[in-house]
């Protein structure tokens, strides 16, 4: 019989861990969850987690009229000197969903007809789309861009050409771009610019990345993003002044957007002018940039994430989560446990970055498509946001979840925050404790009093 082992017992697993600890605190007389060692089984039965609806108050740039402000651009004799001698004419459209892209494009198209210029649509999107040419297409049609809507033709392919090879460090790059798009007299560019989720740099989401990444198509996006980081920070500059000085590319239109999504700044940009005057759009973007109303919260749900709405599907710094491994995070905001709960529409499954959560449901992950997802998330090389979080039933079990942790940690009062997405952060809804932080501030406004929280017949949380 073998000899008993008399070191001091200490138990290696976290159950046990967790009992013993428990025990202890109960026997030092510490404080402990209120509903702990109860028959209950929910923590809607132990925490009275009520929301309050608040309204941001961002200051206001959006034009008061988008179109009337397009239509100024498009007649100014600038513009219309680009386009001189141009017969046939590409537009290159993104996978962003930016503010009034549909009207923007018809009104652009109209505009060439009338200069008796073929106009027709190529998507700019990279890899996106399952890098296809008819997923690609439908991630237009998703966000308004149809053949109908805009009347002009949409020619998809992930076909490519090159323009030369430019050199970095000694090593040389192809300089790729659509081939139907260089096959027409001249390609015009429309994007947002802002703040990119994965870097800060010069240069960071808008014409300059459009085309490289976009109009490279997977060939382009593969080559950039194989070097992570460095790529989009130090090649795609390189890249573009090969793409800007070749005569077929006439410009673009930079769009720049505030903290309620609506157009705040229209500006064409001819292509020996976009990499001067781009990083300055972008520092203005930067400033127009909404955020959470608290540094430190400890669960954000966030009711959907999307390709239309930021890159990785969630803005990475919304959230202050940058998760690329060799990267530092960022500094703030600082959230303990984010819960994503669906997808849109327009990402046809591509959840690249659902791994930036905590938790999701399982009504988002029977949504990915995960060949769309795994190639989108290859090319980019940041793998750990494809990672899938832990997968709840629903909402309201995800939500159970998340309060019964912090309920096992003695938080009486979390900080919960619940947003539609990271990019519509003016109406949101906020537990009692980030109310009261937030108490006095003339940049917050209550909407409605605190109130149980509501959910639907499919246990999704409501937000009205």
């Amino acid at each position: 019989m073998p000899l008993r082992d008399k070191r001091p017992y200490w138990p290696t697993n976290h159950a046990a861990s967790y009992f013993l600890l428990t025990f202890v605190k109960f026997t030092l007389k510490l404080e402990r969850p209120s509903c702990y060692n109860t028959d209950k089984k929910s923590a809607f039965d132990c925490v009275d987690m009520k929301l309050a609806k608040i309204k941001q108050l961002f200051p206001h740039h959006g034009l008061e009229s988008p179109e009337e402000y397009f239509s100024e651009l498009l007649s100014n004799g600038k513009f219309k000197t680009a386009l001189s001698g141009r017969k046939r004419v590409a537009i290159a459209v993104g996978s962003r969903g930016i503010s009034n892209l549909a009207m923007f494009v018809s009104e652009l198209v109209r505009y060439l007809k009338a200069l008796d210029i073929e106009p027709f649509i190529v998507p700019a999107m990279g890899s996106h789309g399952g890098a296809s040419a008819s997923g690609q297409t439908e991630v237009l049609n998703k966000l308004g861009i149809t053949q109908e809507s805009v009347k002009a033709r949409i020619l998809s392919s992930m076909d490519t050409i090159t323009l030369g090879n430019v050199e970095m460090d000694g090593i040389e790059y192809r300089v790729y771009v659509d081939k139907i798009a260089w096959q027409a007299d001249g390609v015009i560019l429309i994007n947002r610019v802002k703040p990119h989720t994965d870097f800060i740099g010069k240069y960071e989401s808008g014409l300059v990345k459009m085309s490289t990444i976009g109009l490279g198509n997977h060939a382009g996006a593969q080559q950039v993003h194989s070097l992570g980081v460095r790529g989009l920070s130090e090649l795609i500059p390189v890249l573009a002044k090969a793409v800007l000085s070749d005569s077929k590319a006439v410009g673009g239109f930079a769009v720049i957007e505030d903290a309620y999504h609506t157009t705040a700044g229209l500006h064409w940009l001819d292509r020996e002018q976009i990499m001067d005057e781009e990083p300055q759009l972008l520092e203005r973007a930067r400033s127009l940039m909404p955020r959470l109303p608290v540094d430190n919260i400890d669960l954000l749900i966030i009711k959907q994430m999307g390709k239309e709405i930021s890159g990785a599907g969630i803005d990475t710094k919304i959230i202050g989560r940058l998760m690329i491994w060799d990267r530092e995070e960022f500094s703030g905001p600082r959230i303990e446990l984010i819960g994503v709960c669906d997808i849109t529409e327009a990402s046809y499954g591509n959840a690249l970055g659902v791994g930036l959560a905590d938790f999701t449901t399982r009504k988002l992950f029977e949504k990915i498509d995960f060949d769309s997802m795994k190639e989108n998330i290859l090319t980019s090389t940041f793998y750990q946001r494809g990672k899938i979080p832990l997968v709840f039933e629903d909402e309201r079990e995800l939500l159970d979840a998340a309060l019964q942790h912090f309920q096992r940690r003695g938080v009486t009062k979390p900080k919960v925050i619940v947003i539609k997405d990271t990019l519509s952060l003016d109406e949101i809804h906020v537990s009692l404790s980030v109310l009261e932080e937030t108490e006095g501030r003339d940049d917050i406004e209550l909407v409605s009093e605190l109130r149980e929280i509501e959910f639907d017949k499919n246990n999704g949380i409501v937000v009205c």
